[in-house]
C-alpha cells in the first residue's frame, strides 16, 4: 500500500507524416495541384501521402523518399517527419493488410489495358493481311 504506481505516458505522440504534410501545406497557401507540379508528381500522389495510404502508391517502397522531398519543399525538417512513419499504413495496427483484397490503383490497371489493346490491333492487322491475300489470290485464279 505504500508504494505508488506511475504511470508512464509517452513523451512525445508522434503525429502521422500525412496529417503534417498536409497541415504545412494549407499554411503555405498551396493546393495539392501545386505541390505535384513543383515535384513533378502526379496530382494524386499528395492526395495518397496526405492520407498515409502509402499501400495505393504506384511504388509504396519509395513513400518515405516522397515524403521526404515533400517536407524539404515545404520547408520541414525531414527526420521529424519521418519519425511517425509506418509504411503499412494507419491501420495497420487494427488489422493486417493479408485479409484485406489489394486495390489496384487506377495507373496500375492501364497495364492490362495496354495489352488489350495491342492484341486488337495486332488482329486487325493480321485481318487486314489475310484479306490482301485472299483478294491477290482470287484474281491470280480467275485470271485478272
Amino acid at each position: 500500500m505504500g508504494s505508488k504506481e506511475i504511470i508512464e505516458a509517452p513523451l512525445a505522440i508522434r503525429a502521422a507524416p500525412g496529417a503534417l504534410l498536409q497541415a504545412a501545406r494549407l499554411a503555405r497557401g498551396w493546393s495539392p495541384a501545386e505541390v505535384a507540379g513543383r515535384l513533378h508528381w502526379l496530382p494524386e500522389v499528395v492526395g495518397l501521402l496526405e492520407r498515409d495510404a502509402y499501400d495505393r502508391l504506384r511504388r509504396p517502397a519509395f513513400a518515405s523518399g516522397y515524403i521526404r522531398a515533400y517536407a524539404r519543399l515545404l520547408g520541414l525538417d525531414d527526420v521529424e517527419v519521418l519519425a511517425g512513419f509506418n509504411p503499412s499504413g494507419p491501420e495497420s495496427a487494427a488489422q493486417s493488410g493479408a485479409d484485406l483484397p489489394r486495390r489496384l490503383h487506377p495507373l496500375q490497371r492501364t497495364g492490362v489495358g495496354i495489352v488489350f489493346g495491342l492484341a486488337v490491333s495486332a488482329l486487325l492487322v493480321l485481318g487486314m493481311w489475310w484479306a490482301q491475300v485472299g483478294e491477290a489470290s482470287t484474281r491470280q485464279f480467275s485470271g485478272g
